[in-house]
């Protein structure tokens, strides 16, 4: 049984479902609309992208052939992905609060640029933190994967020899 990738799974259609909530609302078309910086388009195309490396990974987390010492599947990227976006984001504040300044130096009493500093901070904050969630669901997943397969070797009746 691949509990490792139900349990990726089971979160997908959690944030699909949340998604789905916020879609209705408007949230990302006014994130769409409002942001200049074109900063939470690049975090949605990494969370997307990790999360579906991350998943696959889950997958083969899973997998009966997994090595004892858990051959290739590492959680890294996951944390790595998670760092990223939170990084993007930040970049899309720098790029908001610099359009802002350039508004308020023309005169311009508009903050409207200020509306993506704000959403590229909160998208890269939310992606980071869902990130963090798969990849420590995939870090338990492996720990498991390892024990099971320890267990298998370290007991010769798994293999029909203590009969």
């Amino acid at each position: 049984m691949r509990i490792t990738f139900l349990s990726h799974f089971t979160l997908c259609l959690a944030i699909a479902a949340g998604a789905f909530f916020a879609v209705v609302n408007g949230a990302p078309q006014t994130i769409w609309a409002n942001d200049q910086s074109m900063m939470t388009s690049v975090i949605a195309v990494l969370f997307v992208g990790s999360a579906s490396y991350l998943g696959w990974l889950a997958w083969l987390a899973d997998s009966s052939t997994l090595p004892a010492d858990g051959g290739s599947v590492s959680a890294d990227f996951g944390h790595l992905a998670e760092r990223l976006s939170v990084m993007i984001g930040f970049v899309g504040t720098a790029v908001g609060l610099s359009l802002q300044a350039k508004a308020l130096a023309g005169g311009s009493a508009s903050f409207g640029a200020l509306a993506t500093s704000l959403f590229t901070t909160a998208c890269g904050g939310v992606s980071a933190a869902l990130l963090a969630i798969m990849t420590y669901s995939l870090e338990v997943g492996i720990r498991r994967a390892k024990r099971c397969m320890q267990k298998r070797l370290d007991d010769p009746e798994s293999y029909g020899f203590g009969e």
